[in-house]
């Protein structure tokens, strides 16, 4: 019995609305949609008249009395705005009316209707029309519009009565699902539909009955989502536990609107949920984000298990204050660090929940200026560990450029207030100042013979006011410069027309060596720890933030060869079709500064290890190799590979490899889709650390989709924070039309198959 009121609730929340989620309507003319291939009409569609106000008559046979026109024998009566076609019609032409018998077909602008029997007037611009016995299409929607089979049809300019009639967003010779009513009145005023006495029939079966029943009938509307079901097991237990949520939406306006749900855990309890989404402008520089503002709520009030209450809340804001500045403020906390694995079973890989308030003035475009203040603040989630916050930052940076000389000045200048939640970790703040002179180069605009030399100079200077220890100051110099012999190429690769570009570069760069063993660390990490790539290589510098700044005394020797579409080459966006680098670091210092605590510096070999990349781009493959290679050992220290191939969102494949060495870990990666037919999909996906056998996480479900229904089933396998896994199963159940999905169910599926995409109307 509780399986059946499971199934019957699930469908229940199924019949409701269009929303921000799922959509189910495909147009005809839409190749990529392989679920509409069958697209058919009720007839066939024809072209109206093109002369206004007149009528455009044909018969086999004809004959006038009393004003009233009489055909017969395939009679058909075609206006600008409507076509009428029986084997007998008879238009009155001081009444208006027009009655229609036999094979009645009947079009205008939206919809197709078939009947016995059909009688039309037209007053004035306005003609209404009344068929009995008939079929009737909402063509202009495609496939997704509405079909069905009804006694009376009555058809007028701001909405239809259907009188026992049934109702489908199917395709017209498939309906795989429909609403069988007494009533139903489709008004397209108010956008919206009610049936009376209606019952909901899925292939043959009733599965849901109402006295009265509200849909919207185009774009969004306020009603039940579908709702998600899920089986769990809370961490070291056995037994099976059920998740149920239901969600409502309401569209409360264009801009904004609201969803709420009831979330039922078996072992944990109801957790009531609201989300409120409102857009405030648009944007005003393409440079900021997209203003809008959301505010999200979970409220556990008791934990059957821990007898605490649970709640998260979420607050975002992004808006344009004006053209050039812009506000972004967020407030994220949950009652406990615990909570998404126990509770929303979700998101269980964060660390750290972030909440900021940042204000930006960006005019770097007209007048090289910009200026920011930002704090934030930080709630551990998960396994995760206290880390250094910014309380409190300022920064300006203004930058002179000479378009003649090339020649760009960059100042810079940061202030900093950190301060961390663990017991005894110093605190303070930092000034960041640095000045730099260098030259622009374009790398696809040189196009000279002779080398191009590109000296630069800085000095930076960093002051920190510590709580617990005294001052500390530190003044850096540096200078370098870069000898460029690019030359330049046309040719052809895979079929295109493309310029190649060769660089081979010699960098030299200086940097004062400081002692530094005596400054705190607030957010400086070493960019070495992972593996080195070429960009890591060329910009020179070791450390991440301003704590550590390293010396150096160094050459670089770096080569490039890249491949690139001509039409592409002002797209700063777009990949090369083939690039290849290679570029290798020789040390005139064997010392370097280290970033680990109370060591001014720590030896290194003469020479750094070489670091090589391959990058591929061929249309729907991608393929990204990084490679550390170690020349004392000839052994590869470190590497990275990845490949993807994406037909469709529904057939894909993405692999990936992590190697950090031999005593760190590796981690591999595989997921994808295929389409096993036009309708059935499956995808799945897999995150294993192979060095300790650990799976991070793992995917697997099944899905269909058509064009007026989808089923999908997804299970899941997540790593918990005690060494054991979390396992979880969700399905949800979509009718085309009358119901939409915000489930979480579709979003965890998404973030764990990359290029995958839950909803059906893909590009």
């Amino acid at each position: 019995m509780k399986n059946y009121l499971i199934f019957l609730v699930f469908i229940l929340g199924s019949l409701s609305t269009h929303a921000e989620g799922l959509k189910l309507t495909c147009e005809p003319q839409n190749s990529t949609c392989i679920n509409c291939q069958n697209y058919q009409t009720l007839f066939p569609i024809e072209e109206f008249s093109n002369e206004p106000d007149s009528l455009n008559i044909e018969a086999d046979n004809s004959e006038i009395l009393n004003k009233t026109y009489y055909l017969s024998g395939d009679a058909r009566v075609k206006s600008e705005d409507s076509i009428l076609s029986a084997d007998e019609i008879n238009v009155n032409s001081v009444t208006g009316i027009t009655l229609a018998t036999g094979n009645v077909k009947f079009q205008d602008f939206d919809y197709l209707v078939t009947s016995n029997e059909l009688e039309a007037k037209k007053v004035g611009d306005k003609l209404t029309a009344t068929a009995i016995n008939a079929n009737y299409q909402d063509y202009s929607s495609g496939a997704g519009g509405a079909n069905g089979y009804t006694e009376i049809i009555s058809k007028t300019e701001a909405s239809i009565i259907l009188t026992n009639a049934t109702y489908s967003l199917c395709p017209v010779n498939k309906n795989d699902w429909l609403i069988d009513a007494e009533e139903i009145e489709l008004n397209f005023d108010t956008n919206r539909g009610v049936a009376s006495n209606a019952t909901v029939i899925f292939y043959g079966v009733p599965i849901f009955y109402a006295p009265k029943y509200s849909f919207v009938l185009e774009g969004r509307g306020s009603g039940f989502l579908a709702p998600d079901f899920n089986r769990y097991k809370e961490s070291g237990k056995t037994k099976n536990e059920f998740g149920f949520r239901v969600p409502y939406y309401f569209n409360i306006a264009p801009d904004q609107d609201l969803l709420i749900a009831l979330n039922s855990m078996s072992s944990r309890g109801i957790t009531y949920e609201g989300k409120y989404r409102k857009l405030i402008a648009p944007k005003k520089s393409p440079n900021h984000k997209d203003s809008i503002w959301t505010a999200e709520v979970k409220y556990l009030q008791k934990d059957k298990i821990t007898n605490f209450k649970r709640w998260l809340l979420n607050f975002s804001e992004e808006i344009d204050l004006s053209n050039k500045i812009h506000l972004s403020a967020s407030y994220f906390r949950v009652s406990d660090a615990s909570y998404f694995e126990e509770i929303t079973r979700a998101d269980t890989s964060d660390s750290r929940l972030e909440s900021h308030l940042r204000i930006t003035y960006n005019d770097i475009i007209n007048n090289g200026l910009k200026l920011e203040v930002l704090t934030e603040n930080e709630q551990v989630v998960n396994s995760g560990t206290p880390t250094y916050t910014k309380a409190f930052e300022a920064s300006i940076f203004k930058v002179y450029s000479q378009r003649k000389t090339k020649q760009r000045l960059e100042l810079d200048y940061i202030a900093t207030k950190f301060a961390n939640d663990k017991p005894g970790s110093e605190t303070g703040m930092r000034s960041y100042g640095n000045i730099e002179i260098s030259r622009e180069i374009n790398p696809w605009s040189n196009k000279s013979s002779i080398p191009v030399i590109t000296p630069r100079a800085s000095v930076s200077l960093t002051n920190y006011s510590l709580k617990n220890n005294p001052n500390k100051k530190r003044t850096i110099l540096g200078a370098g410069l870069d000898i460029d012999f690019t030359i330049f190429n046309d040719g052809k690769l895979f079929g295109k027309e493309v310029k190649n570009r060769i660089s081979p570069i010699i960098s030299y760069d200086y940097r004062q060596k400081k002692a530094q063993a005596d400054i705190p660390i607030f957010d400086t990490l070493d960019k070495y720890d992972s593996i080195i790539t070429f960009k890591k290589l060329k910009s020179g510098e070791r450390y991440t933030g301003f704590d550590r700044i390293s010396n150096a005394n160094d050459i670089t020797l770096s080569l490039e060869s890249s491949y690139r579409d001509k039409d592409m080459l002002k797209d700063s966006k777009k990949k090369d079709l083939l690039n290849m680098r290679i570029a290798q670091s020789y040390y005139g210092d064997k010392v370097v500064v280290s970033d680990n605590a109370q060591t001014n510096y720590e030896t290194r070999k003469s020479y750094s290890d070489i670091a090589a990349s391959i990058d591929l781009a061929i249309g729907k493959y991608i393929i990204n190799t990084d490679i550390q290679y170690n020349p004392k050992t000839s052994k590869i220290a470190k590497k990275e590979y990845s490949f993807s191939y994406e037909a469709s969102p529904r057939k894909l494949i993405t692999l990936s490899l992590k190697d950090e060495g031999t005593s760190k870990k590796v981690v591999r990666k595989i997921s994808g889709a295929y389409s096993l037919t036009d309708s059935v999909h499956l995808f799945g996906g897999i995150s294993k650390t192979t060095s300790t056998g650990i799976i991070n996480n793992e995917t697997i479900g099944l899905a269909y989709e058509s064009c007026c229904w989808a089923f999908r089933v997804a299970h899941f396998k997540d790593a918990n924070s005690i060494g054991g896994h979390n396992y979880s199963t969700g399905m949800e159940l979509v009718l085309n039309g009358l119901g939409s999905t915000s489930s979480p169910l579709s979003g965890k599926i998404e973030s764990n198959i990359k290029g995958y995409v839950s909803h059906l109307n893909y590009d």
